[in-house]
């Protein structure tokens, strides 16, 4: 599978803000409480850490454009 390698080269740290922001489309706002909790950040930092953890996936994926 192409993602595995990509995915495989984000830290556990943007794994898990992904898992969590993505497994449930329909439980986004809680997962952002979810992200916060984990890290202990408030939830305009959580969303900062999906985007950038995102933004790394894609990347990875399609290279830099």
């Amino acid at each position: 599978m192409v993602l595995q390698p990509a995915w495989e080269k984000l830290s556990s740290d943007e794994q898990y803000v992904l898992q969590t922001f993505y497994a449930d489309e329909d439980a986004q706002t809680s997962a952002v409480y979810a992200i916060a909790d984990h890290f202990h950040i408030e939830r305009s930092s959580a969303y900062k850490r999906k985007n950038r953890a995102l933004a790394k996936f894609a990347i990875l994926l399609f290279g830099k454009t």
